[in-house]
């Protein structure tokens, strides 16, 4: 339990990771989830050994506003993509009318 607990707060440091480095992360997450840095540092050693519910609870929202986050993103790109497929094929009928 304390392994994937640690798991989904080593995922948040590490999207963070590349554009705020190690430190920044560290605090970016620790402040998004209520957590002190060191909590969240320890989660990147892996050195917790106990989890309160509270904090299993901002874990699982906080995954969840990702999850909903990406669903959106992905129903945007997935309506690009049927938007450009929609032109190809117009342009392709009015192609064949052509001929």
């Amino acid at each position: 339990m304390c392994n994937e607990f640690q798991d989904l707060v080593n995922a948040e440091v590490a999207a963070r990771r590349d554009r705020l480095g190690l430190r920044g992360a560290f605090a970016d997450v620790a402040r998004t989830l209520g957590f002190t840095a060191r909590r969240v540092r320890a989660c990147w050693h892996h050195e917790v050994r106990a989890v309160t519910l509270l904090e299993w609870q901002a874990v699982r929202d906080l995954g969840a506003l990702r999850l909903a986050q990406e669903e959106r993103r992905l129903q945007h790109e997935d309506a690009l993509i049927h938007q450009r497929l929609e032109a190809i094929r117009q342009r392709q009928a009015a192609l064949r009318d052509l001929l």
